[in-house]
């Protein structure tokens, strides 16, 4: 199951974040640490090295593509691969939106970025891959 989700450019910066699990032993402050934490270690790793990493607990899948880092953490009984696939999927799926996805669209589109997300994850659960199912609602909403 998916944990969370973080989009970052490659200084480090947040873009995108979207948690599906409810940690309440955590402050905000701790969160925001932890993923401070992950996000630099998933930027410190060569291009040589595996994409995947155990963090306190979680197992974190990531891949750069252009500027920005795709971060999901996972349990321990995920896929790595089917996680991988999944966010090319996701870049895939946002390529198809934005005409060639930047960060400055992420940024300037936030609301629809989030939307492509949350049509492909429910509750950590990944439920729909198909694009063309995905961009539908966007769709609908773009001529309205």
């Amino acid at each position: 199951m998916i944990k969370f989700l973080i989009l970052v450019n490659k200084q480090g910066q947040t873009r995108l974040a979207r948690y599906y699990e409810d940690r309440m032993d955590l402050t905000a402050d701790e969160r925001t640490s932890q993923e401070a934490d992950i996000v630099r270690k998933c930027l410190m790793r060569g291009e040589q090295q595996c994409s995947f990493l155990e963090y306190k607990g979680y197992r974190i899948v990531y891949r750069r593509y252009a500027s920005l880092f795709f971060i999901v953490g996972t349990d321990e009984d995920e896929n790595e691969l089917a996680i991988l696939e999944f966010i090319h999927q996701l870049v895939e799926t946002m390529d198809r939106y934005f005409e060639s996805v930047c960060e400055l669209d992420i940024m300037s589109q936030l609301d629809k970025a989030h939307f492509i997300v949350d049509e492909m994850v429910v509750n950590g659960c990944i439920l729909e891959t198909n694009k063309n199912l995905v961009l539908a609602p966007l769709a609908v909403l773009d001529k309205s």
